[in-house]
């Protein structure tokens, strides 16, 4: 399964599992461990990103998502490492390369050229994430990945309705909300 580079909302409902039951190792596929890895790595992405946007946008509603992203974000990062350690799944040691060029792309914006970007950039990723949840939740036999994706879903969407409020709000077009 290849996901989009943005898994950052992916991780948001992962945390939110870690008093499961202990899955059977039988049960998690080499699929659930990509997504769970490429969910971590979404993490550092949307930090990142919202770090810059902190810095460089001047809207206060881009502002006050950058900040939720952090917080959530931080907080999964810190809550994801024992379930993907109980799983095999690797830490990721730092953005890709793909999530490394749009950061670049971006810290050469500023001003509304900024916030657009970052705003397009949010819509894009949550929107694909979202449906990546979905997806996910469908294919996996792991009860526990499946309790964690589930509720992931639900933190996902919230960013999604967030991002895409914002977008509106700045003549941005966005796609159809997955699954509606």
């Amino acid at each position: 399964m290849k996901m989009h580079t943005g898994m950052k909302c992916a991780a948001a409902g992962l945390s939110l599992v870690l008093g499961l039951g202990t899955a059977l190792a039988q049960d998690t596929t080499s699929d659930d461990k990509k997504f769970l890895a490429d969910a971590a790595q979404g993490n550092l992405y949307e930090i990142n990103l919202a770090k810059l946007a902190l810095q460089k946008s001047g809207d206060t509603n881009v502002k006050m998502f950058a900040s939720k992203m952090i917080k959530d974000h931080e907080m999964l990062i810190a809550s994801m490492k024992p379930l993907d350690r109980k799983l095999g799944v690797k830490e990721p040691t730092g953005p890709s390369i793909a999530d490394r060029a749009k950061y670049e792309e971006l810290k050469l914006k500023s001003g509304i050229s900024f916030d657009r970007a970052y705003v397009e950039a949010m819509v894009k990723d949550h929107n694909n994430d979202l449906k990546a949840f979905m997806d996910e939740e469908q294919k996996t036999t792991n009860p526990e990945v499946k309790a964690a994706v589930a509720k992931g879903e639900a933190v996902v969407r919230e960013h999604t309705e967030m991002i895409d409020g914002i977008a509106k709000q700045g003549g941005i077009d966005v796609p159809p909300m997955p699954g509606a």
